[in-house]
């Protein structure tokens, strides 16, 4: 079984290679994106909070900017609030003065979209990029498939000192292998998604289940929004994002990776609705939502993040190894050969 699996596992590592260890080394560096962005945005994402001040209404903060796509209210009184604007611009504003507290960090936003560039598309979006890196994710996946039934063969759980650069290759490769398969294989997995369109259909397909048509989106109105904001009954919320062209509020009641704390209100008749909750939603519809966090490690939280940091680290190191032993074995293999020539016989003397 292991020479069986082990050809096929050297030449789609081979292959595709240096595809997925670019995937993995952008994804070490995307790992704490969000807390990053939040920690560069420090100056301006909190303001001093007034005794006895109450916020402002969003309407007054939106009249204030018109252009704003999205307003977002953070559950916490030193919070700004944030606006997105058209040209991914970010503004922070006062909440209780309504004065722009500043913009969001370009420099940080515009490394991490070069960075998930790399990640998705090999620095560019086109339709030969997306295949490339949509083909490596497959090959990923298969590697991963045929390398843990060949490292429980093996297996090898802890690092050894002392060992010659093959055998040091050859042992964190496996032992990095037993020890990331698992959140390797729910990253993996979760990034067919973002690459093939057919995925999500499939999935349906898988439970039994239709595609839901395409939702419409609702028609706000020309407002006011405050009373409607007041009619969300969700005691424990963290954000609420409005966005009047939808025409509803997004809340999270439970942090940015806890989809099935998510709900989504819409306006009906001048009051709010809230949409279908998480646990009513259709198993397809459910496992979907969850495939971005499960991705990121976000679906766990903070352990889950790192963890998923972890993985995508040592992805890039099972390359790294695997790329090198299949190096000392060609080259072990040119050697042998060289040394299996016959010696040319010396002329005889004349």
């Amino acid at each position: 079984m292991r020479r069986f699996l082990f050809w096929p596992h050297l030449v789609a590592g081979v292959l595709a290679g240096s595809v997925i260890l670019l995937m993995c080394i952008t994804g070490v560096l995307l790992t704490y994106e969000k807390q990053l962005l939040a920690w560069a945005d420090r100056a301006v994402n909190t303001v001093p909070v007034p005794a006895g001040a109450t916020r402002l209404p969003i309407d007054e903060l939106l009249a204030a900017h018109p252009r704003a796509a999205a307003l977002t209210l953070a559950n916490r009184p030193a919070a700004a609030v944030q606006l997105s604007l058209p040209g991914n611009q970010l503004l922070y504003v006062d909440p209780y003065t309504g004065r722009p507290t500043g913009e969001a960090s370009a420099g940080a936003r515009a490394f991490f979209r070069q960075v998930l560039l790399w990640h998705r598309w090999l620095g560019e979006n086109t339709p030969t990029t997306k295949a490339i890196t949509g083909a490596a994710n497959l090959a990923f996946l298969f590697l991963l498939l045929t390398g843990v039934p060949m490292w429980i063969q093996r297996p090898i759980v802890w690092f050894r000192r002392g060992l010659s650069p093959k055998a040091r290759d050859y042992n964190g490769h496996h032992v990095l292998g037993i020890w990331s398969a698992v959140p390797l294989l729910l990253i993996v997995v979760s990034a067919v998604f973002f690459s093939y369109s057919w995925a999500t259909p499939l999935l349906f397909t898988v439970t039994g289940e239709k595609v839901p048509p395409e939702a419409k989106p609702a028609l706000a109105g020309p407002g006011p929004y405050e009373p409607l904001l007041r009619q969300i009954d969700a005691p424990q919320w963290q954000t609420i994002t409005w966005r009047p062209a939808a025409g509803t509020f997004a809340v999270e009641e439970g942090g940015w990776g806890r989809v099935d704390l998510r709900s989504t209100w819409t306006i009906q008749n001048q009051s709010v609705v809230r949409s279908a909750r998480f646990e009513t939603l259709p198993l397809a519809r459910r496992l979907r939502l969850w495939v971005r966090t499960v991705h990121t490690g976000e679906a766990a939280g903070l352990p889950g993040q790192t963890i998923a940091g972890l993985a995508s680290a040592a992805g890039a190191v099972l390359v790294y190894t695997g790329l090198a032993l299949t190096w000392r074995r060609l080259r072990a293999a040119r050697t042998a050969r060289s040394a299996a020539r016959p010696t040319p016989a010396a002329p005889a003397a004349g």
